[in-house]
C-alpha cells in the first residue's frame, strides 16, 4: 500500500509539473498536448504495474464506481494525487516565476468550458476502464498497449478542448495550475458518465466465470461501441478544425487510436461507414450485412450529433465540406476516395486478421495503424478536400453547416466518394491478402 501511494504521488507530481512547465516555458500550440502526452504515456508505463498508473483522481473515482478499487483506496489515492498536484503546481510557478492560471479561454464561456472538460475526462477514464478491462486484458495475457491508448487521450482533448478550457482534465492539474474549482464538479461528472458507458459495452466484467468466458457482444452493445467511438473521432476533429489548431490530423489520429484500443474488441473498432462497407465486402471481420447496416447508421448519427455539439460548442460556428482551394471539387473527392481507400485497406489488414507470427491471441498494433493512416491522409489532403477520410465525419460537417447555409449536396458527394474508397479498399485486400480466403487457417504464414 505503502510503495502504490508513494507511486501515486510522484507520478501525479511528475505529470503536472510537466503540464506546468510546458504552458509557463510557452511551448509551441502544436507540440504542448503531446509533451504531457508522452509524460502520462511513460509515466502509465513506469507505475502501472505498481499503482495502476492512475495519476488522476477523476480515473481513480471511476475505478471506485466501476466497483474496481475500494473506497478506502480511492480516498488514499486522491488524497496523495492532490498533495502531489498542489506541489507540483507551486514548484513549477517557483521555478519560472509565473501564473499557472487555467480556465475557460476567450471568447468561450462557462458552459462551454466545463462541457468540454466533462466530455473529455470521460473519455480518458473510459479508456483507462476499457483498456483494463477483463476481455480487453485478460489475467495471463495482459496487453501492452494500455499506456499508449491513455496517454494518446490527452493529444486528442489537448487540441480539441484546449483552446475552450484549457484542458485540464484532472483535479489534480485542476487544483495545482489554479483552474477554476468548478472544473471539479464537471470533471466528476465526466467519471460518472464514464463508467454508464463502460457498463454499456462491457457487461461481461461483471459476470460470473463462467458467464464471462462463454461471452460474446450482442448487437446492441456493438452499435453503442459504434455509436461512442465515432462520435469522439467527429467531435474532435470538429473541435480542432473549428479552432484553428496546428495539429489537427495527429488530434484526430490520437482519438481513433485511444478508441480502437479500447472498443476494438467489442466491436472491432471500424468508427466508420467506409471501413464497415470494406469489412462487410471482404467478409472479414465477423460483421454480416445487416450488422453494418446498423453499423453505418449509428456512425452516421453519432457523426451528426458530434457535429452539432461543436457548432453549439462555438456559438453554432460552422465549416463547408469542401474548404476554400484552388483545387476543382472533383479532384478533392478523389483525395478523399484514395486516403480513405488507404485507411480502410489498412484496418482490413490489422484490425480483422492477426496479420503476425506470435503467441499473443491479436496483434497490437492495429490502433496504431489506423491512427497512423489518419495522419498521413489528413496531413496529406486537409487543405484541398478537408481530409475527412470518413463518410459519417463529412457528413455530420454537412449537417451542421445547414445552420449556417450550407449545402448537403457537396457532403452527399464526398459521403458517396469516401464510400467507393472503403468498397475499393475490398478489392485490393482481396486480392493481396488472397490467402485469406484460399489456405486453411493452420496453413497460414503469417508474416513477421
Amino acid at each position: 500500500r505503502a510503495a502504490s501511494l508513494l507511486s501515486e504521488f510522484l507520478g501525479t507530481f511528475m505529470l503536472v509539473f510537466t503540464v506546468g512547465c510546458a504552458k509557463l516555458s510557452k511551448s509551441p500550440a502544436a507540440w504542448a498536448p503531446t509533451s504531457v502526452a508522452c509524460a502520462l504515456v511513460a509515466l502509465v508505463y513506469c507505475f502501472g504495474t505498481v499503482s495502476g498508473g492512475h495519476l488522476n483522481p477523476s480515473v481513480t473515482l471511476a475505478a471506485g464506481l466501476a466497483r474496481k478499487f475500494s473506497w478506502t483506496m480511492v480516498a488514499a489515492y486522491i488524497a496523495v494525487q492532490t498533495i502531489a498536484g498542489l506541489a507540483a503546481g507551486a514548484c513549477a510557478r517557483r521555478l519560472f516565476d509565473g501564473d499557472t492560471t487555467m480556465g475557460p479561454q476567450a471568447p468561450f464561456s462557462w458552459w462551454e468550458a466545463m462541457v468540454v472538460e466533462a466530455l473529455y475526462t470521460c473519455m480518458l477514464a473510459f479508456v483507462v476502464l476499457s483498456v483494463t478491462s477483463r476481455r480487453n486484458n485478460p489475467e495471463g495475457n495482459p496487453n501492452q498497449f494500455y499506456g499508449l491508448a491513455i496517454g494518446f487521450v490527452v493529444i486528442a482533448a489537448g487540441h480539441a478542448a484546449g483552446p475552450v478550457s484549457g484542458a485540464a482534465l484532472n483535479p489534480a492539474v485542476t487544483i495545482g495550475m489554479g483552474a477554476p474549482l468548478g472544473y471539479l464538479g464537471w470533471q466528476a461528472i465526466g467519471s460518472m458518465v464514464a463508467v454508464l458507458l463502460f457498463h454499456l459495452t462491457r457487461p461481461e466484467d461483471y459476470k460470473s466465470d463462467d458467464e464471462f468466458f462463454a461471452y460474446e457482444p450482442k448487437l446492441p452493445t456493438k452499435l453503442a461501441s459504434e455509436f461512442i467511438g465515432t462520435f469522439m473521432l467527429a467531435l474532435t476533429m470538429g473541435l480542432n478544425v473549428l479552432g484553428n489548431s496546428p495539429a489537427a490530423a495527429w488530434s484526430a489520429a490520437a482519438a481513433m487510436m485511444s478508441m480502437i484500443y479500447a472498443l476494438s474488441d467489442v466491436s472491432g473498432g471500424h468508427f466508420n461507414p467506409a471501413v464497415t462497407l470494406a469489412v462487410v465486402t471482404s467478409r472479414k471481420g465477423k460483421c454480416s450485412v445487416w450488422a453494418g447496416c446498423f453499423y453505418v447508421l449509428f456512425q452516421v448519427m453519432a457523426g451528426m450529433l458530434a457535429s452539432l455539439l461543436f457548432a453549439g460548442l462555438h456559438q453554432t460556428h460552422t465549416f463547408s465540406v469542401l474548404p476554400e482551394s484552388k483545387l476543382p471539387a472533383g479532384k478533392a473527392y478523389v483525395l478523399e476516395l484514395f486516403f480513405t481507400c488507404v485507411l480502410s485497406v489498412v484496418a482490413l489488414s490489422t484490425l480483422c486478421i492477426k496479420g503476425i507470427s506470435t503467441a499473443l491471441d491479436r496483434n497490437y498494433y492495429s490502433a496504431l495503424a489506423v491512427g497512423s493512416c489518419i495522419t498521413a491522409g489528413s496531413h496529406a489532403s486537409q487543405r484541398a478536400s478537408g481530409g475527412y477520410l470518413n463518410p459519417a465525419v463529412s457528413f455530420g460537417v454537412g449537417v451542421a453547416d445547414t445552420l449556417n447555409s450550407g449545402r448537403l449536396s457537396n457532403c452527399a458527394t464526398m459521403f458517396t466518394a469516401e464510400l467507393c474508397g472503403g468498397l475499393l479498399a475490398a478489392i485490393i485486400f482481396f486480392v493481396t491478402h488472397a490467402q485469406e480466403y484460399s489456405a486453411k487457417p493452420e496453413e497460414v504464414q503469417f508474416a513477421g
